[in-house]
């Protein structure tokens, strides 16, 4: 799960910046949204018969990434989002992806590391995250636009990133430390595994409990659906 004070702001201020700035400038009531769905995961853990992760300074895609890289064996991990941040993490021959909203599996277009550098030199728009032609600050700079990635200069960057200058290397250097799973602070990774180490709080009948409590009667009737089977 994610956590508050994300280590990749303080690394990148500009990270999920215009996130920010769009709730703010919102008439949802973030407070009170944010507040209903902090009650729902805090009753996950209390009492849910999984084991839930959530560190201090990560996002829930630092976990995921940090559990594939760790559990690196024949045991399988299947991932199951749409988001295609998680296919870089098939690089490893364990780990693979199905997209719960598309209902079908999530795959490279190329390979996980190519797929991974092209990113990382596209940048991530929806993250705050500009391509490495353009500078930190463009995409919250009204009227500002990034400098257009054209297929030859993606090519020149894939095959020469230095030959660009040292401003686009510095970038090459700023996305990767956003976007490349594996670039978590290790003392994060190191919180990570203890806590994903620590048998769940909850069991089934503990859920059951605050289903009947709050009057969940379609999630009862299929409450056998939320049991870990071996």
């Amino acid at each position: 799960m994610d956590h508050t004070n994300n280590w990749r702001r303080a690394a990148f201020p500009q990270y999920k910046a215009s996130r920010r700035k769009a709730r703010k400038e919102s008439d949802v009531d973030w407070q009170m949204v944010y507040g209903e769905l902090n009650k729902v995961r805090d009753e996950l853990i209390e009492s849910g018969p999984y084991r839930c992760v959530r560190i201090d300074g990560c996002e829930a895609d630092d976990v995921i990434g940090t559990i594939c890289e760790n559990h690196n064996n024949p045991s399988p991990i299947l991932i199951i989002s749409p988001d295609r941040d998680f296919v870089q993490l098939q690089k490893y021959p364990n780990v693979k992806q199905y997209s719960n909203l598309q209902k079908k599996w999530v795959e490279p277009v190329v390979d996980a590391e190519y797929d991974l550098l092209e990113k990382v030199l596209k940048g991530d728009t929806g993250d705050g995250v500009p391509n490495v032609l353009s500078d930190d600050d463009v995409l919250i700079t009204e009227g500002a636009r990034q400098t257009p990635m054209s297929k030859k200069k993606m090519t020149a960057l894939m095959e020469n990133p230095e030959a660009l200058g040292t401003a686009v290397a510095r970038r090459i250097m700023r996305n990767r430390e956003m976007i490349d799973l594996s670039r978590t602070p290790t003392s994060l990774k190191t919180e990570i595994l203890q806590e994903f180490s620590t048998p769940a709080k909850g069991n089934i009948n503990k859920l059951m409990t605050v289903m009947v409590k709050n009057k969940m009667k379609l999630l009862l009737e299929c409450l056998p659906d939320f049991e870990i089977r071996n």
